[in-house]
């Protein structure tokens, strides 16, 4: 920025404090860390100049780390900064040229370990871990991530990313826990805990939930679009886990680029201040998403200009802005803003405490430096944890004739192929390319777990092609074969390679899905940005596998995708059907396990997968009268039913329900509580996941079919038993009733219980009065 647009500020900044440069600072207090953090973060305000108070709400990156440095200027209160000790120490040491050397907070979306930086510890998505329905699994797996992040110099994560996904079509799927609000609200409760709670402050990461509010209900299901959704459904299937992850202590909350009923949340008073900060308490700072302040006079058009754009946030109850390449972006305007009382000096005050709070928490002042040789990273340890993680997130959707586990007595020679076999496709979004020994591809855990078999491999190319589609018209075979290896995409060549090495095996494995590698742009099938109005399988995925399957060589179908898909003719016709999601580092050893007998499937699906996009919005929990029509006159009343139901998920065992314990009548104020046995009645050891459905019988507004109000995971020897034991406050069954006010209504509701929402086992009636 002009040195003189600089001193301007400085100067104007002092009607407001008569702090000054020359002033002597005391750091007696801020810097005691025996104090309580309120009194330190008082001590320090204080002492601040408007121009620094409002540096702290700004946010600026590594890309402009030059100019920054040309500049001279470092009053900025947060970095973004995925870099690596060394260079991440650098940035912090321009925190000491300012005046109060007051730390950086360095922030990046480290969202399944630190999947940007190289040889990190990469686990599954979000969508990945919701599918194990283990708790303890996502707080282990978060707290093991946080170590990493911080051991890299890097204090805070965008993530955990709790949107409620309503639409297949959208993209940022993978980031978030699926469709279902108490599943979400229960895993963001533990990847908060586990990244936040380290007794060691030099061991904590701040979470930063995403995104305030609705992105996965936008229309047509593109990110950045309007959400045009009710208070009502806002309140009830939304917000519960935002409202969860503030009680469990959310430092920072990220809004989302969208717009609610025609308010970007952005600006949006009534739901960052009057619901998020008064109504649930949520103490720490809003961060904006990228340039979503800015956004509201170049995206949404509510603003005339930058001016009125940050007039409107800040007011509304944003704290941080992301991000400036200079001054003139945000500390300019905003200062204009305050010295104008078009923002009042209250309102930066409480923004400026809620970050400075949250340095404190984190042990900023007492060490904003990382020792590079205590960058501890990838361990044995957390590398198991990873792989833990992927044996449970894997989902087995289909097992016709119990094709799997592959009987390696019968099928001495399989064919691996599929443009997801062997590619980093299993690392998900957020995650850049990584070090061949970094990464276990189908292929390679294929070939280290196959016990004594042959393995063939067929290069299929790449879901979408990196060169172009005139170049791989070739019919030179070898060329052909180069292209592929360059980064063609299936061609007719690899379909014919891939037929003829199956007609000399016993049986295919063909993995297909989408393509979400951060780093690779602009080639990905979903991710943020990547939406698609279409949930079947990109390019000529599907011609691939019907021409495997018109070989008569049993086909086993991987899914490695961050969103639902589903292609009908593969649903119907391949007997054997793997959802391995996003599973991490060692997902293919996870799959090959599983393939194998090794382990034993356990995934449920966190979030329906619909048979085509016309079913679309097709989520569990919808009304009844969703269903009362339904397609049945106009098509069939098959399509009422999606290709794979909330918590569908196959095991090589099989498990029974019974003595199901529930007493008929409750108080409205009294806890519910339940049992029931669940035994394996097949021959190998397996882990269950009961789910507890309710339905609410009548109410006064229109309420679901069902919701999930309990579940738990729990593992079983062949033939073992075990009684499960659930208890239910009565005030989780309340609703927002016609005043908009949360009740619980005397009346009948229905517990169900079961493997699935459409396998249900046990089931009773029961009376709140």
């Amino acid at each position: 920025m002009k040195i003189t647009t600089y001193i301007f500020a400085c100067i104007a900044s002092l009607s407001f404090n008569s702090c000054t440069s020359e002033k002597t600072i005391d750091t007696s207090v801020y810097m005691d860390i025996n104090r309580p953090v309120e009194e330190r973060v008082e001590a320090l305000l204080k002492q601040m100049t408007l121009t620094e108070k409002i540096g702290q709400m700004d946010m600026v990156s590594e890309w402009d780390k030059d100019a920054i440095i040309k500049n001279g200027y470092y009053d900025f209160g947060a970095w973004i900064a995925g870099m690596e000790p060394e260079e991440t120490n650098k940035i912090q040491a321009l925190s000491e040229k300012t005046r109060l050397k007051i730390p950086y907070l360095i922030g990046m979306d480290a969202a399944h370990g630190y999947g940007t930086l190289s040889g990190r510890t990469i686990f599954p998505t979000s969508i990945s871990m919701a599918a194990t329905f283990n708790r303890n699994l996502v707080k282990k797996a978060a707290k093991t991530a946080a170590g990493e992040i911080r051991s890299a110099g890097t204090h805070w994560t965008f993530a955990p990313c709790v949107d409620i996904v309503y639409d297949a079509r959208w993209g940022r799927t993978g980031e978030t826990y699926g469709e279902d609000p108490y599943l979400s609200s229960e895993l963001v409760k533990q990847a908060i805990r586990g990244l936040q709670e380290n007794a060691d402050p030099q061991k904590r990461v701040a979470a930063s939930m995403k995104h305030l509010a609705a992105g996965g209900a936008s229309v047509g299901g593109v990110n950045h679009a309007s959400a045009d959704i009710s208070e009502r459904s806002l309140r009830s299937y939304i917000l519960p886990p935002f409202k969860a992850g503030i009680e469990a202590g959310c430092m920072t909350i990220m809004p989302g680029h969208n717009d609610i009923g025609g308010i970007p949340a952005h600006a949006s008073k009534w739901l960052l201040t009057d619901i998020v900060k008064n109504e649930f308490g949520f103490k720490g700072f809003y961060v904006s998403d990228m340039m979503d302040m800015d956004n509201l006079k170049t995206l949404h058009f509510t603003a005339e200009n930058q001016k009125d754009a940050l007039r409107q946030s800040v007011n509304a109850g944003m704290d941080m802005h992301m991000y400036s390449p200079d001054t003139t972006q945000f500390i300019v305007p905003l200062t204009q803003l305050v010295q104008e009382g078009i923002v009042p000096i209250k309102r930066i005050d409480d923004a400026v405490r809620r970050i400075l709070k949250i340095k404190f928490e984190l042990g900023l002042f007492e060490n904003r430096y990382i020792d590079p040789d205590k960058d501890i990273y990838a361990t044995a340890e957390n590398r198991s944890l990873s792989l833990e993680a992927a044996r449970e997130c894997i989902v087995l959707l289909k097992n016709e004739n119990n094709l799997l586990p592959i009987d390696v007595q019968k099928y001495k020679r399989i064919l691996v192929t599929g443009p997801n076999a062997d590619n980093q496709s299993i690392l998900g979004d957020w995650s850049f390319f990584q070090p061949d020994s970094n990464v276990t591809t189908v292929l390679k855990g294929i070939r280290e777990v196959a016990p004594g078999i042959e393995v063939v491999y067929s290069n299929s190319g790449r879901i979408k092609a990196k060169i172009s589609k005139e170049k791989t018209n070739t019919t030179d075979p070898a060329l052909q074969k180069q292209l592929l290896t360059e980064g063609g995409g299936i061609s007719d060549y690899s379909i014919s390679d891939a037929v003829t090495k199956a007609k000399s095996c016993d049986l295919v494995v063909v993995v297909i899905g989408g393509y979400g590698i951060r780093s690779d742009w602009g080639l990905r099938t979903y991710g943020e940005s990547a939406d698609r109005p279409s949930i079947d399988f990109y390019g000529r995925q599907v011609e691939l596998v019907q021409a495997l399957q018109k070989t008569g060589k049993p086909v086993v179908a991987v899914i490695v995708n961050g969103k639902p898909l589903n292609n009908e003719w593969i649903s119907q016709n391949i007997p054997s059907i793997i959802d391995i999601w996003e599973p991490g580092m060692y997902g293919g050893k996870a799959l090959a396990e599983i393939l194998f007998g090794q382990v034993n499937p356990s995934g449920k699906l966190p979030i329906t997968i619909p048979k085509n996009v016309g079913q679309i919005p097709m989520y569990y929990y919808q009304s009844s009268s969703r269903y009362w029509t339904g397609y049945g006159l106009g098509s069939s009343r098959s399509d009422d039913q999606p290709a794979y139901c909330f918590g569908h998920g196959l095991s090589y065992t099989t498990f029974e329900y019974s003595d199901l314990k529930l007493d008929t009548v409750f108080s409205l104020k009294e806890d519910i509580q339940l049992s029931f046995k669940v035994k394996n009645t097949g021959n190998r050891t397996g882990k269950e996941t009961p789910l507890l459905f309710v339905h609410d019988c009548v109410s006064s507004v229109v309420t679901p079919v069902a919701l999930l109000k309990e579940f738990t995971k729990v593992e079983l020897e062949a033939g073992e038993e075990k009684t499960v034991h659930f208890t239910v406050p009565s005030s989780n069954l309340g609703l927002w009733n016609t005043e908009m006010k949360y009740t619980v209504e005397p009346g009948k509701f229905i517990f169900k219980i079961g493997r699935s929402f459409n396998d249900i086992r046990l089931e009773q009636d029961i009376f709140i009065q």
